[in-house]
Formats: structure tokens, C-alpha cells, sequence
């Protein structure tokens, strides 16, 4: 009869093989560890969400066609296999990696102008540009509280264990430590009236933020906004956009206008956001006032962004792009746009689209 200790320690070798087999930067607290890729080859939903393994070459058919008008906005939990979208006044789960989706609340908002952005564990967090409330999900549940400018929205939102960080569209940094209820101002803005188009926060070190504004183009800050550096050469952009690297926080991208020459640009940094540098214009892709971009959480030298449009019945675009060749592809679909994508935790190839029906 094999011994109870000799049963654990084998368990401890098998466990210790099993680890050291990992990539250095893998662990068992590692979001994605314990994901699946979605056994399910069509969607149960209402057409919200899809998914794609071909870069948006092929598209998993929905049982549910997608009601006009919508805007679907999809985040990927650190919970195995869960999923938050929202879409009209919906608030929306799925727990099977995508294959089917459950109603989890109806707002009396429309989430049209929302996002939504994921927390520790089985919470998200749905906040608006223009709106005040934040609807936080943890598991189930959905709740509501107010966001910390009366009657005003937020550009960017993160979620740390014990902690919200936003940035509001004045610039300005607040803080909650007790998950929404109350918030505390952070270091200053970087200049005064600013129109914040965009932010983003690198989730690793949140002390580091970017800012694209009106006209005056993008700031960044690495000491929790107590002092801002204004990125070059882009000071007289329109930055209406901005997508940071999960794979490398010093990649730094912003989608915006030229007003010196009157064209629109994709431009990237490597250094965090201080300087900038013209990786594609719209003569090769189609670039609007916001394009939504999208860095692969593994490989730092990979950028996705989108345009959409239900003018003329053209559809929608879903770019492929690597900047250090030039490399670019593009698949079409019939939908609206696509103005939002998440990544597959356990395998990032695997892409899910929230879609948008305008008719």
C-alpha cells in the first residue's frame, strides 16, 4: 500500500516539474494560467460578441443577431474563462471562455459611450467618457457608484487589488482605496483647460500614465502626475487615441491628426511615451478621428485597431500591424465596426470582438 507521505512527495515532485518546466515570467497566479480556448465553434448570444482565431478572417457565427444601435464593449477577466460585455442598456457574462453569454443586469444608462475594464479576480468595471456612474461587477453582482467628478466622465480607469486609479477629461489623477465610494486627487493635471481625448495607465507600475488632448498633442507622467513631460515631436496633434503594450509598457502608441500637414498618423514610442515616431499614415490603412487600437499582451511589436462605418453598408476593417516592418493586413466583415477586442488569457491568437450594429 503507498504511504500518504510518499503519495504527497510524489504530488511535490510532479508539481516542482511542473513549474519548472514554466517560462520564467509564468506562474500559477499568472492571469490565463487555468483559461481554456472556447470549446464552441458558434456563440450563444445575442450577436454582441464573436470570436475569431484567423485575425478576424473568419468569425464565429452568434445564434443572436445584434439590435441596432449597439455598441459592444468585451473585457477578458483574470477569473478562468470569464468574460464581461456591455451593449445598449445590457450588462452581460460569460463564464464558458465566450461560448455563451448570460444577462447579468440592465442599467437605466445607455452604455453606448461605456467601457468596460477589468479587475482582480471575478470584478470589472464599467465607466464612461461622458457619464458619471461606475457599475462595478464582481462575480453575479453588479453594483453602482459614483464616479469623482460631479457630472463628469473618465478617460481612463484601472483596477488594482485595493485600489481604482482613473483619469478624468481634464486630466486631473484620482485615487479610491475603498472601491468607488470615495476618491482623492493625484498630482496635478499637465497643463491647464485640457481636453482629454485618451488616456492609458500602465496596469504594472500605475505611477506611469499618457495623455492625448486636443490640439496640443500628448503628456506623460512618471511620479503619479506630479510633474508631466510633453511627448515629441506631436505637439500639434490631435491625439484621439492611445493603445500601451501589455507585452512591454515602453511601447506606447497614439492614432491622432497632423494639423501641421493636415494628415492622420499612427505614431509609436519605445520610451514610455516621451518621444514619438511615425510608423503608418492614412494612405495605406483607413484613420479617423479615434480609431480603437489594441496591443497583444504577448508580443510587443503587434498592434490591432479597427474602423467601422454602416455609411454606404461598408462594414468593418480589422487591422494587423507590426511596426518595426511595416506589415500590415486587414480583414473585412459585414458589421458595423469593432470597437472593442480582448485577448484569449491562455492563448492570444485567439481574438474576442465586440461588435457594433448602427442600423
Amino acid at each position: 500500500m503507498t504511504s500518504r507521505r510518499l503519495a504527497l512527495g510524489t504530488t511535490a515532485v510532479l508539481l516542482t516539474s511542473l513549474v519548472s518546466a514554466l517560462p520564467a515570467e509564468a506562474s500559477f497566479t499568472t492571469p490565463g494560467w487555468f483559461w481554456n480556448r472556447p470549446h464552441c465553434d458558434t456563440v450563444y448570444g445575442d450577436g454582441s460578441v464573436t470570436i475569431t482565431e484567423s485575425d478576424g478572417a473568419v468569425l464565429a457565427p452568434t445564434t443572436g443577431k445584434l439590435r441596432p444601435v449597439t455598441y459592444a464593449k468585451v473585457a477578458a477577466l483574470e477569473e478562468p474563462n470569464t468574460l464581461i460585455t456591455i451593449g445598449k442598456q445590457l450588462i452581460q457574462r460569460s463564464s464558458d471562455a465566450g461560448c455563451s453569454w448570460q444577462l447579468l443586469d440592465k442599467t437605466p444608462d445607455d452604455l453606448s459611450t461605456y467601457d468596460v475594464q477589468p479587475g482582480p479576480g471575478d470584478t470589472a468595471y464599467i465607466y464612461s467618457v461622458n457619464d458619471q456612474p461606475i457599475h462595478r461587477v464582481k462575480g453575479t453582482s453588479v453594483t453602482t457608484v459614483q464616479g469623482p467628478v460631479d457630472g463628469g466622465g473618465l478617460a481612463a480607469l484601472v483596477a488594482m487589488p485595493g485600489r481604482l486609479r482613473v483619469v478624468a477629461g481634464d486630466g486631473q489623477i484620482y485615487d479610491s482605496r475603498d472601491d468607488g465610494v470615495s476618491w482623492v486627487r493625484t498630482g496635478v493635471p499637465a497643463a491647464r483647460n485640457l481636453f482629454v481625448y485618451d488616456a492609458v495607465i500602465d496596469p504594472r507600475n500605475p505611477e506611469h500614465l499618457v495623455i492625448g488632448v486636443m490640439s496640443d498633442g500628448v503628456y506623460v507622467t512618471f511620479d503619479d502626475g506630479r510633474s508631466w513631460t510633453r511627448s515629441r515631436p506631436v505637439e500639434r496633434v490631435n491625439a484621439f487615441s492611445l493603445a500601451l503594450s501589455p507585452a512591454d509598457p515602453s511601447k506606447v502608441w497614439v492614432e491622432g491628426y497632423d494639423r501641421d500637414r493636415s494628415t492622420r498618423f499612427i505614431w509609436e514610442s519605445a520610451d514610455g511615451g516621451l518621444k514619438f515616431r511615425e510608423v503608418l499614415d492614412q494612405s495605406r490603412a483607413t484613420l479617423i478621428n479615434g480609431n480603437r487600437m489594441w496591443g497583444s499582451p504577448a508580443d510587443p511589436d503587434l498592434l490591432y485597431f479597427s474602423y467601422g462605418t454602416s455609411f454606404a453598408n461598408f462594414g468593418a476593417d480589422l487591422y494587423r500591424f507590426r511596426p518595426s516592418t511595416g506589415e500590415l493586413s486587414r480583414q473585412h466583415n459585414r458589421n458595423d465596426g469593432i470597437p472593442s477586442l480582448a485577448f484569449n488569457p491562455s492563448d492570444p491568437n485567439i481574438l474576442y470582438l465586440g461588435l457594433a450594429e448602427e442600423r
